[in-house]
């Protein structure tokens, strides 16, 4: 018992004390080649701006999966994006009738354009639903397929 004692002893007081990091760095440029910043310009109404800032959200997530890095009012290029319509449908009746009844069915449509300085790079419309299945489909369900598109865009996917 007191061997065993004596190694856990030193793996304790030797492991912590092997590893460690310190950097120092020093920049005097910047590359703003694939920085890209965000604009949500969707309109006044609350549940608009909700929708609005839970697909901000879901993008910015998505962008790891792009060739941009999120930026602030530097960035080169400015991915604007307006929510039109949000219908987050009835979880319950899409998991009660598997999908069939059209007024269950949750929606979001997006118009996103991809700006470089002052001229429009792109732009599209992207339509996302939820209609139905086993566990009916969430809201964020809406949100990271409209980001997924979004990101398959950016990536030149389409």
């Amino acid at each position: 018992m007191s061997l065993i004692f004596k190694i856990l002893m030193v793996l304790l007081v030797v492991l912590p004390a092997c590893s460690g990091v310190d950097s120092v760095t020093k920049k005097r440029w910047s590359n703003t080649e694939n920085t890209i910043s965000i604009v949500d310009m969707t309109s006044r109404d609350f549940r608009l701006m909700d929708a609005g800032s839970k697909l901000q959200g879901a993008i910015e997530e998505q962008l790891q999966f792009t060739g941009y890095v999120l930026a602030g009012k530097n960035a080169r290029y400015h991915l604007k994006f307006k929510v039109m319509q949000f219908d987050e449908g009835s979880r319950m009746a899409r998991i009660a009738t598997m999908g069939i009844s059209e007024s269950a069915k949750g929606e979001l449509r997006v118009k996103a354009a991809l700006f470089d300085g002052g001229d429009m790079v792109g732009a599209w419309e992207v339509n996302s639903w939820v209609s139905g299945g086993i566990t009916g489909g969430s809201e964020q369900d809406l949100f990271d397929s409209a980001a997924q598109e979004i990101a398959d865009h950016l990536r030149g996917d389409f």
